[in-house]
């Protein structure tokens, strides 16, 4: 931490280097508590007033965390999105660790697959797992094979990179940016409403989304994606391009992964966006 009315450090907060290094960091409304991920899917949660950890957790499938964003809602509970690696995110319980909400986006080739016969992978939950902290200084909690391990097998896989959402009365909504170029809006009162904002080629079919109970409150949103057809079924070669294809819109995608989602209030209603390939656009 640093105090910015003078040349001083308050506090520091330190996480061993056997978790993985710091991706993104979160600070309660109530400014009392932070949480901190890492890029071998560990969740740590400190007391801000204590300075002390009081929680550790790791993703089930150690994926990386990329995003952690307060969730703006009317309960009292402090919720946190997280975003992922393989491409989900999820919305967890900062007082208990249990995963509420997952918004998962499946692989192209899936796309077509009915649900009764998708992998068992794509249907189940994540969660969160409890880790014990030791009180021992020097006494590593995650086994040296484990380490090296995730650091051999970590490959590159599609990630949410940005997101944030909203549950009100009204209105409950979800949005994700990711490392696939797509901006996605996720209706979680009615997920047929739901739709991409950004990253659809042209001629490629508009996604599906819906929604899976998998017990209790937990809420499982899936996206099944199709990719564009190839060139050979759209029309006739004998057209020439400019003849076949009518008027076609400017391509307003953004060409690379996204990096930042967030919303304007002012002059208007929308939502900004920030890309690793250099732009940052407005939509509406």
């Amino acid at each position: 931490s640093i105090d910015l009315r003078c040349a001083r450090e308050p506090f520091s907060l330190s996480l061993s280097s056997e978790f993985g290094y710091l991706t993104d960091i979160e600070v309660g409304k109530d400014k009392n508590w932070l949480v901190a991920g890492t890029s071998r899917g560990y969740v740590g949660l400190w007391d801000v007033r204590f300075q002390s950890m009081v929680k550790l957790w790791r993703h089930c499938r150690s994926s990386a965390v990329k995003r952690l964003v307060n969730a703006n809602n009317d309960v009292s509970r402090p919720l946190v999105f997280m975003g992922c690696e393989h491409n989900e995110a999820l919305l967890f319980d900062v007082s208990s660790g249990d995963c509420l909400q997952c918004y998962r986006s499946l692989d192209s080739s899936l796309s077509f697959v009915d649900q009764t016969t998708l992998p068992l992978e794509c249907l189940s939950m994540p969660y969160l797992e409890s880790v014990i902290i030791s009180g021992r200084r020097g006494k590593r909690l995650v086994p040296l094979d484990n380490t090296l391990q995730m650091s051999m097998t970590r490959g590159s896989t599609p990630s949410i990179n940005a997101l944030f959402g909203s549950f009100n009365r009204g209105q409950s909504y979800v949005m994700t940016g990711g490392s696939d170029h797509m901006i996605r809006y996720w209706d979680l009162n009615s997920p047929t409403r739901s739709f991409c904002v950004s990253g659809l080629s042209r001629n490629q079919p508009q996604p599906t989304f819906d929604q899976m109970n998998v017990g209790g409150i937990s809420r499982l949103y899936i996206c099944q994606q199709p990719s564009p057809p190839p060139t050979s079924l759209l029309e006739s070669n004998k057209l020439s391009l400019q003849s076949r294809r009518g008027v076609v819109r400017c391509d307003n995608n953004h060409r690379d992964s996204i990096l930042d989602l967030k919303i304007v209030n002012y002059p208007t209603m929308g939502v900004l966006s920030s890309s690793r390939d250099g732009t940052i656009k407005l939509w509406g």
